[in-house]
């Protein structure tokens, strides 16, 4: 299964050794662009998203009770690994957006347009190795911070760009993180920073902006827990991961950039 882009389309969004917020701003602009098709494929399947997951949550064991003789060391464990399966649950719902999207941008990018019906079909076509492949990378995440934080933090930036290595270049599980790890050797300190930096910036978006904006309108329809707020809760916050589509073009980006050189 071939998904390269071809070479010889032209490419209308290039990456070229480009700072942080040159790369940001960019980004954003690209991003307004392609919005339309961006939000008609994330708004549906991140609302089932914001719903099932924090249930799911609800039954992930504490792994870490008896690991170490301190009991804060322990919670900290055992909070990491909670969110580190949320996040796996999570990419595996949302999976098919997450393919779509960088199917759409990839084409954007190259002066197509990919119909976002066209893209949801080829997500749910690629589904099931993209989900082997996030297995592969959240437990190796799992395992590197609960040994030691530093291990994780390495693992993390050497596979970051599994995703398109597999959506993007047709390399499944092993062969998707080796790919990445292969991009970022020679090259950590500047993904680290860049993957850091964007990880703040929609780190701010969506907690002081998206999340607040939410949790004020919900507040005004009903009290925290309540059914009224949970839903328009749950929507603003759908709403707000279209933003996502933002981090997707950087890192992107970044991504060919790095196969460029």
């Amino acid at each position: 299964m071939d998904m390269e882009i071809e070479e010889s389309e032209p490419e209308l969004f290039k990456p070229e050794n480009k700072g942080f917020f040159s790369l940001l701003i960019e980004s954003f602009k690209f991003f307004t662009l392609n919005l339309p098709a961006i939000a008609t494929i994330v708004v549906p399947v991140f609302f089932v998203v914001e719903f099932l997951v924090p249930f799911f949550a609800l039954f992930i064991p504490d792994f870490a009770d008896d690991l170490t003789g301190s009991d804060f060391v322990n919670d900290q464990l055992n909070n990491m690994t909670k969110v580190l399966v949320s996040l796996l649950i999570g990419a595996i719902i949302g999976g098919i957006a997450w393919i779509a999207v960088i199917r759409v941008i990839a084409a954007a990018m190259h002066g197509e347009k990919l119909p976002p019906i066209q893209a949801m079909k080829e997500g749910t076509t690629m589904l099931p190795m993209f989900i082997v492949t996030a297995i592969l990378f959240y437990v190796s995440l799992i395992i590197g911070f609960t040994l030691l934080i530093i291990p994780g933090i390495i693992l993390f930036v050497w596979f970051s760009f599994w995703q398109f290595s597999y959506v993007l270049r047709g390399k499944g599980a092993v062969a998707a993180l080796l790919y990445s790890k292969s991009l970022v050797d020679g090259d950590f300190v500047r993904v680290f920073l860049n993957i850091l930096g964007i990880t703040i910036v929609m780190y701010l978006l969506n907690n002081y902006g998206i999340d607040l904006i939410a949790d004020f309108v919900a507040g005004n329809v009903g009290e925290e827990g309540d059914i009224p707020y949970v839903i328009v809760n749950a929507i603003f916050v759908g709403l707000g991961r279209v933003f996502e589509g933002i981090r997707i073009i950087f890192l992107m980006t970044l991504f060919m950039d790095l196969e460029k050189d």
